[in-house]
């Protein structure tokens, strides 16, 4: 199986590295967008520690806030760089330069020959209980302002810019990291391509990396070859934004996940876990 990886980075580039080090294998390739706004020194230090490798490739550059549109725009960048490039690969997965691998390259490759070309993205069709207020994200319009998120004070204006999701399209929700394959891959590109107007409405949509390709995966003919899952193990608690920084006490429930990869990792909080991940878990 060929594995194209998008990664988007903005910091520790050893630790980016490292990723790329440990998932890098015969017919893999890389498509890394590291945030504008990270400065040109860490920058350069990630171009350059990964140099030797042919098969990575560092995407145009630009700025991400949280919350916004650019996380969605380096996936897309990604994902169109494969098949200008016409880049070999079965599937394509999304990650951060905070993941890690908890199964080694060999495993990732059996299971992926398991999907049989099946596609993992986690979704629920939207309103759900599950998610409080989601909606909100949706159908009010939200905006930038120092390098925050905001939502329009639409209380000025009564409902008048309660804004609708685009028509013929029912939206979805899920995780943010997927595994699409090459076939599903394309349709994303083309109708990305071809409909310009389902993609500038989430420009200001809050945190549309969670809504964005769940919506059109499954309003798509592929939908039947969706599996509802994603590979990337993530501790969340309570109402955070981020989920938790893993670490030696965490070791434990990565060895016994059936994910493929985790996150989130900060070497600079915690070196030891991916230590012990590469130890027992990739090397074993």
């Amino acid at each position: 199986m060929d594995i194209a990886y998008i990664i988007s980075a903005y910091k520790y580039p050893q630790q980016l590295i490292r990723l790329v080090n440990r998932l890098n294998a015969d017919k893999t390739s890389f498509l890394i967008h590291v945030d504008k706004k990270t400065n040109n020194k860490i920058y350069q230090e990630m171009v350059q520690g990964l140099s030797k490798y042919s098969n990575v490739c560092f995407l145009d550059r630009h700025k991400c806030y949280w919350g916004n549109f650019g996380h969605v725009l380096a996936s897309i960048k990604g994902i169109k760089k494969i098949f200008d490039s016409n880049i070999s690969c079965d599937y394509i997965i999304l990650l951060t330069g905070q993941c890690y691998p908890i199964k080694s390259n060999k495993k990732i490759q059996d299971f992926l020959k398991q999907l049989n070309y099946h596609s993992l993205v986690n979704f629920s069709p939207l309103p759900n209980d599950a998610w409080i207020n989601l909606m909100d994200r949706i159908e009010y319009f939200h905006f930038n302002l120092f390098n925050k998120r905001f939502r329009f004070p639409v209380s000025l204006f009564q409902h008048q810019l309660k804004r609708k999701f685009p028509k013929g399209f029912k939206p979805y929700g899920g995780s943010s990291y997927w595994c699409v394959s090459r076939e599903l891959a394309e349709y994303i590109n083309s109708f990305i391509n071809h409909n310009p107007n389902f993609v500038n409405f989430f420009r200001n949509v809050l945190i549309p990396d969670e809504i964005f390709f769940q919506s059109i995966v499954m309003n798509s003919p592929f939908k039947e070859k969706v599996i509802s899952n994603h590979m990337t193990y993530t501790l969340w608690t309570g109402y955070s934004d981020n989920p938790e920084i893993l670490g030696i006490n965490d070791f434990n429930k990565l060895s016994q996940s059936p994910c493929l990869y985790a996150r989130k990792f900060d070497a600079t909080k915690d070196s030891k876990i991916l230590d012990l991940i590469d130890k027992y878990l990739l090397e074993s």
